[in-house]
């Protein structure tokens, strides 16, 4: 069998790379096969795992006892910082943030009220691989979100309404355990040249007035 030279090898793994495109690969005939394998610095997934959970978060305001919250609803639920994660023992983690929850108070005869409240999270979780050298954890809080809230109790406190108000926060927290690593994988070479963007140049219309600007003069 004839090798194939260096310069014809060249020509059809770039004939191959060009036909390589990010995206979903063929149902049917999958993927074309790598053209090379490449060494890579990355960062490595060891372990991860989610929490999900819903608080309840109570306040408390004192209404006047003829004009009662007639409604509540949420206006936000925002991270105030980064959270902090570490390992406090081996196999565990401790995740610990702070988020702002805002809500308004509607009313019949009065203007509403908006409150806030800064609420902090402190949860550990059972992370087996956590703690292990070479691996540091990173956690994240990429969806927190007011979902609801509500009037749970009414209790009048001599000359005032006591109102007991919950307001339903949904967080989202991710954890992860990496390391910094060099991998082997298969490539099809460098990415080509991106197509050009389709730039806005204006929002206004077209102009494109019709010729000639006189009519056609008869007699």
């Amino acid at each position: 069998m004839m090798k194939t030279s260096g310069a014809k090898k060249s020509e059809l793994n770039a004939r191959q790379v060009a036909d390589v495109h990010p995206g979903v690969c063929d149902p049917v005939y999958g993927c074309p096969p790598p053209v090379e394998v490449v060494c890579i610095v990355t960062e490595k997934v060891y372990d991860e795992c989610k929490n999900i959970q819903v608080n309840e978060d109570e306040f408390i305001y004192e209404a006047h006892p003829e004009c009662p919250v007639q409604d509540v609803v949420c206006l936000s639920a925002e991270l105030l910082a980064e959270p902090c994660c570490e390992v406090p023992t081996p196999g565990r983690i401790r995740v610990t943030f702070t988020y702002r929850v805002k809500i308004r108070l509607f009313f019949d005869d009065y203007p509403p009220v908006d409150l806030e409240k800064d609420v902090t999270v402190i949860k550990l979780f059972n992370v087996p691989r956590a703690g292990e050298e070479g691996l540091h954890v990173q956690c994240y809080v990429p969806f927190i979100e007011c979902l609801d809230a509500f009037v749970r109790a009414e209790e009048l406190v001599y000359d005032h309404l006591k109102t007991t108000i919950i307001a339903c926060v949904g967080k989202y927290i991710l954890i992860k355990l990496k390391a910094r690593v060099q991998l082997l994988i298969p490539a099809y070479g460098f990415c080509p040249e991106p197509p050009d963007c389709d730039e806005v140049v204006g929002l206004c219309p077209d102009f494109r007035p019709e010729w000639p600007p006189f009519p056609p003069q008869t007699r």
